[in-house]
């Protein structure tokens, strides 16, 4: 697209349709923008005015805030910066239903805001209120980072998902949104091998260039690419989300597309929204505070946001289910997150002191014939792994692989093997599970892709 066209979409049509529908993505693509060009100091001193304001809010609007600051004997003007938070207790999904209606603000009538609800992976979905804001700097940020894969806004892309990518029955101010950034929406809920043949095909015939999705959706798509041997180096960038991104998951599409992955990770309700420009390094952006508690290594612990922009349900210090490691590295003048070690409830931390996460044990399944494994922690000295063995995968590689488990659970822990004969992926389509790929499994991945999948 040429950047004439480009500038039109973002400057002219796009604010044209928000105005109809009352959204602000155009006004806050303008503020990531210049913002970029801020001093560390320039970032701090703006969050800080932000921080302040949401707090002074928070009290005088909710009456959980109000009792909660009263009960510690704090005032509002007691937290003016980010370290000052520590002095708030942490958050949590528990507290938030237990008190969700005093939680929100009292005067919700005089701004602009939604309802959200989370996806439910780490137990009952949460239901939440977003300000306008934070959906605007959602999608503003989305496009400003995308751009560094070549992507122009009004480029054609693919998105690949289920309720959290893709909008169920989009209103008619939805679906012109999604005309003038020319979406096309297709669901990963079920993808079998003809299924994802389908989309090569469509994606091919015309000429999509972006591809969006759940990490193991896009890997599936290229998976099958690469075993029909059909050419997708037309793909210009591959952008994941929702899910890690093993790094079997990004070679195979990296490989297969020809072109970079650039992962995304993001949790609405609580103001996360991180793409990584740099390869290893996630951009936070800046309508979010990040702090890292319970570490179990310098700067890897539970991730806890206090989302600057959400004035209809302040949610300070939120504990929202995710496990990350956080560093101070100077390419970028805001935040930086330089992995994302998955769901708290999949870094497994055991009586012995040992302490498992998802990329650990994806570096080691690659060296097994195994087509897909989940991990289970049933006690605090219990771990139980479920495999989809390939049809190489013998008495000797299970020896090897228990041998392997036990040293990576350490003393005094109980490892049990267990063979499934499929993995489910979850309502929501995300899947709790890794699959392995290997060209000399390929075969064997392509007959389970249908109950895989």
């Amino acid at each position: 697209m040429s950047k004439v066209k480009e500038k039109i979409l973002l400057n002219i049509v796009l604010p044209m349709a928000e105005a109809v529908r009352g959204t602000n993505a155009s006004y806050w693509y303008r503020q990531i923008t210049e913002m970029n060009t801020w001093s560390r100091e320039q970032i701090t001193a703006w969050q800080n005015r932000r921080l302040q304001k949401l707090v002074r809010h928070s009290y005088d609007h909710t009456v959980y805030y109000r009792n909660l600051f009263d009960s510690l004997g704090l005032k509002p003007e007691d937290i003016q910066t980010a370290v000052d938070l520590q002095k708030l207790p942490i958050l949590t999904k528990d507290i938030i239903h237990a008190h969700f209606d005093e939680l929100k603000a009292d005067n919700l009538s005089s701004l602009k805001y939604r309802k959200g609800r989370t996806g439910g992976t780490t137990g009952e979905p949460m239901n939440y209120l977003c300000d306008e804001d934070v959906w605007g700097y959602v999608t503003a940020n989305k496009i400003y980072s995308w751009r560094k894969l070549g992507y122009r806004f009004g480029d054609k892309f693919v998105a690949l998902g289920s309720a959290s990518i893709l909008a169920k029955k989009p209103s008619f101010s939805r679906r012109v949104l999604d005309i003038i950034r020319n979406e096309v929406a297709l669901n990963s809920m079920n993808m079998d091998e003809q299924l994802c043949l389908s989309y090569i095909q469509k994606i091919k015939d015309e000429n999509i260039r972006f591809v969006y999705g759940y990490a193991s959706s896009v890997y599936l798509l290229a998976a099958t690419a690469r075993r029909h041997n059909i050419d997708m180096t037309h793909i210009e960038g591959a952008y994941t989300t929702s899910e890690n991104l093993t790094d079997t998951y990004r070679k195979v599409i990296e490989e297969t597309f020809g072109c970079r992955v650039m992962d995304c990770y993001g949790a609405r309700d609580a103001g996360v929204t991180a793409y990584e420009i740099h390869r290893g390094y996630f951009d936070l952006g800046y309508m979010a505070i990040a702090e890292v508690v319970d570490e179990f290594e310098p700067g890897k612990g539970t991730f806890l946001s206090t989302n600057l922009l959400n004035l209809s349900m302040p949610l300070l210090r939120y504990q929202f289910g995710d496990v990350v490691e956080l560093s101070s590295n100077n390419q970028y003048n805001g935040q930086i997150l330089t992995q994302v070690l998955g769901r708290c409830s999949d870094v497994l931390r055991l009586d012995n002191g040992h302490v498992l996460t998802s990329p650990g044990f994806t570096i080691l399944m690659n060296n097994f014939d195994v087509v897909a494994y989940e991990i289970h922690k049933i006690d605090g000295v219990h771990i139980k792994m479920q495999i989809l063995p390939s049809e190489k995968f013998d008495k000797q590689a299970e020896e090897r692989l228990i041998a392997e488990m036990k040293r990576f659970v350490g003393d005094g822990c109980d490892f049990q093997l267990e063979y499934v004969t499929h993995f489910e992926p979850l309502p929501n389509g995300k899947r709790r599970y890794f699959m392995v790929d290997d060209k000399k499994n390929d075969d064997m991945a392509a007959k389970e892709n249908g109950r895989l999948n």
